[in-house]
């Protein structure tokens, strides 16, 4: 129970809860389950003229009341217009125990192959099968599925707010546990966790990345990524030895690198492909345990955070809203590693539900790809790399383990009635960074104990401390210093209007902050 909750009750007990009419309660109910922006805003105007106290506010929200469901174990397929205005599946599957009353872990998870052109065509046959999904069941945690492709990935912005809009639609509607929200994916879906554990944590507790690339968000979608923000979300991340697109001996070096950021990282290799046998029966069990070790931490005393600003500055209780151009602090580094380019990819996504012989193009992949420079086109039917018989994926498989980088090589490919031969060269080796630098970040070193704020800041322009009664004593002032400097030494005025406006946008019971503080540093 959360302390603002204990300062309901005593006050009730001393008699000190607002008098306002007696319909607040009502008002606030109808305020929360509004779904139109412009009533909304009617009704909150409404309730700070009923005058409840933010104490008596909050603990109403905290309390909030779900409906039961009639069949809870059924997996139900949903559809969300997602911010390009199209509407994209996802599935909610509830434990079979679901009780509306009882807080409820919620697991989301992230498919690989999102940059594909269509979405996965059976959604509620994948959730089905999926192991994580089970792993969900078995646990009694409550999972959800979004289905991504082309143009709404996991990195992109349509969808990133897909991901985020998903969350907060289930805490509308389901009893959640805030602090026992958690990610799971595999490869583009493990990319993912990274990317989301470096740039929008606040929503969750741990991270599961398998098979996965830390820089591919950076690389691919030009999202600045830096290393140190992961110390505030523990990941749990695996690789394999002969994987072909992220060998363990080519990603364990972003790992050390991560940790020597201070990132939370739990790293396990395994023999195998880029499959999910590797790790299989044997890992679930300790995912789910690494899981449930793993609770949020709503309020960590210390928040280390870097960004290049926009819409990634938040973490938890800091923000940083403007970086600056200047001369960095010594403390902030740029962790970063160079990788060798070696992987062999023709630059095309494959349709994974052509049963026919040879391996059907879906999709040509983005950017300098050999399959565009010779000519490939969507809809080809690879029958033959120099000359060898490819009759299935494993096979085309096969004739890219006999290719290095830098040769040349020929593809057949059935095109309508036509057998035509595609001329091509792989690109030499090259050294890359995992994570591009086009943008200079601003960093902070943040924490707070007995009242006081004390802040280390590089490059930061202007900063946002979110306030919550579980981080002070609000009858008491608060000291806010950065440096040597005392920006703030006052008491903190709650604000009903910002604590219900945040709740709307995030929907997290537990992170009901009373107001912000906004400092500009000169």
């Amino acid at each position: 129970m959360r302390l603002f909750i204990w300062s309901v009750m005593i006050l009730t007990a001393m008699g000190g809860i607002s008098n306002g009419a007696s319909n607040w309660r009502v008002t606030l109910d109808d305020l929360i389950s509004a779904d139109d922006a412009v009533l909304q805003e009617s009704l909150l105007d409404e309730l700070l003229e009923l005058g409840p106290t933010w104490a008596e506010v909050a603990g109403r929200v905290d309390s909030l009341r779900f409906r039961d469901i009639e069949t809870p174990g059924i997996p139900e397929l949903r559809m969300a217009t997602c911010t390009d205005d199209v509407e994209r599946p996802w599935v909610i599957v509830t434990p079979g125990d679901y009780e509306s009353d009882e807080r409820t872990p919620l697991l989301i998870v992230l498919h690989g192959g999102v940059g594909r052109a269509d979405i996965l065509p059976d959604p509620l046959e994948y959730v089905a099968e999926n192991e994580f999904v089970a792993m969900a069941r078995e646990h009694g945690w409550i999972a959800a599925v979004p289905f991504g492709q082309g143009g709404a990935t996991w990195f992109d912005d349509v969808g990133f707010a897909n991901i985020r809009a998903l969350i907060r639609t289930v805490k509308r509607e389901y009893n959640v546990d805030d602090d026992r929200v958690w990610m799971i994916g595999f490869s583009d879906g493990a990319s993912a966790g990274f990317f989301f554990a470096m740039s929008d944590p606040t929503d969750y507790a741990a991270i599961v990345a398998l098979n996965g690339h830390m820089g591919v968000a950076s690389l691919d979608f030009d999202r600045a990524s830096y290393a140190p923000n992961m110390a505030g979300t523990p990941l749990y991340a695996t690789t394999t030895f002969h994987d072909g697109l992220y060998p363990s001996e080519r990603m364990r070096a972003t790992i050390d690198m991560a940790e020597r950021a201070g990132g939370d990282v739990f790293y396990r290799e395994f023999e195998g492909e880029h499959s999910v046998e590797p790790w299989g029966d044997d890992e679930l069990p300790r995912i789910a345990r690494f899981l449930e070790r793993h609770p949020r931490d709503p309020f960590p005393a210390r928040i280390a955070w870097e960004t290049a600003g926009g819409e990634f500055g938040l973490c938890r209780w800091f923000a940083i809203d403007e970086t600056i151009i200047g001369k960095r602090a010594p403390w902030h580094r740029d962790h970063n590693v160079a990788l060798v380019s070696d992987r062999v990819t023709f630059g095309f996504v494959p349709d994974w539900e052509y049963e026919g012989e040879g391996v059907l193009v879906s999709t040509l992949s983005d950017g300098d790809y050999p399959a565009r420079e010779m000519g490939m086109a969507e809809g080809d039917i690879i029958v033959a790399g120099n000359d060898a018989p490819v009759m299935s994926l494993d096979d085309l498989n096969d004739f890219k383990g006999t290719l290095a980088r830098g040769d040349a090589f020929s593809l057949t490919v059935q095109r309508d009635t036509e057998e035509l031969i595609l001329e091509g060269a792989l690109p030499k080796e090259e050294n890359y960074y995992v994570f591009k630098r086009e943008i200079p970040s601003g960093a902070v070193r943040a924490h707070y104990s007995a009242n006081r704020v004390d802040v280390r800041q590089s490059l930061v322009g202007s900063f946002r401390i979110l306030v919550h009664p579980d981080m002070f004593n609000v009858d008491e002032p608060v000291t806010v210093t950065v440096g040597e400097r005392v920006l703030f030494d006052e008491l903190v005025e709650p604000d009903l209007g910002f604590l219900l406006r945040s709740f709307l946008e995030n929907r997290d019971r537990s992170l009901l902050y009373i107001t912000e503080l906004e400092f500009v540093l000169d």
